[in-house]
């Protein structure tokens, strides 16, 4: 048996409660003991800030929210380097493309270069720092301007938040290894269980633009809110208060 299969199921334009759980169910129904990778970008799609961004977003929001989700899920994350600094797709010049397919179909498909521009580390050097030779790819002004440098240690950035999500992540083991369970809502929300030995996890993620409340069933004492990192929702003990784009943690 393979060890562990990619999917490409997260790979769409889409990034809602129903399109998620649609992708996950039919993994856990297909695979129940197999091992799924998940992953929101990779070389060959839109980087998924850029996917996931309608207008009005905040893209650093976007980024965050996408990472938190996919950490909670069963399975393996695989990150494309850049998203950890909330990287949107590059917008490239047509003489500056490598893709075959990008220079064949230009104008109407720009191929796959956008998401495939370097790593930036500090913004301040020659090809943010990439190489001192020139990259294969230029290396936009906005990319450059989210590089490493100007992100670490700065609390509320997209690469601290990622340092912080995993961390939280690795802390709990019910979400590395843990069981899956959706819990049934009629909301356009997505909220399941983790649970390994002697804990369990209910996340609850809203992934819609409108505040949205989740009352927690009668079922799940609430035993501990967890500090899911960069999220705060108001919580009275059986209602949970979600803002556009947020979510929730806590012990059952």
């Amino acid at each position: 048996k393979l060890h562990m299969c990619y999917t490409f199921d997260l790979l769409s334009p889409e990034f809602s409660a129903t399109h998620i759980r649609k992708c996950v169910a039919a993994v856990e129904t297909q695979a129940v003991d197999g091992w799924i990778c998940w992953a929101f970008s990779n070389h060959d799609v839109t980087r998924h800030v850029s996917r996931f961004t309608a207008p009005g977003d905040d893209p650093e929001r976007i980024a965050k929210i996408a990472l938190t989700t996919i950490a909670s899920l069963r399975g393996s994350i695989c990150l494309y380097q850049g998203e950890e600094l909330g990287l949107g797709e590059a917008e490239l010049a047509f003489e500056d493309l490598r893709d075959p397919y990008g220079i064949r179909f230009w104008p109407s498909f720009k191929g796959r270069d956008g998401c495939r521009t370097p790593m930036v580390w500090e913004s301040k050097l020659p090809h943010a720092g990439f190489s001192t030779a020139k990259p294969w790819l230029p290396i936009p002004a906005e990319h450059a301007a989210a590089a490493v440098d100007v992100q670490e240690g700065v609390g509320d950035s997209v690469l601290e938040h990622y340092r912080a999500t995993l961390a939280f992540r690795k802390a709990h083991p019910a979400m590395v290894e843990g069981d899956f369970a959706f819990l049934q809502t009629n909301q356009d929300l997505l909220a399941f269980t983790r649970h390994k030995d002697d804990e369990t996890l209910l996340f609850v993620f809203n992934l819609t633009r409108e505040p949205q409340e989740f009352v927690v069933p009668s079922t799940h004492a609430v035993k501990q809110q967890l500090p899911l990192p960069g999220f705060a929702p108001a919580f009275d003990g059986k209602t949970i208060t979600l803002e556009a784009m947020d979510a929730f943690c806590c012990r059952i």
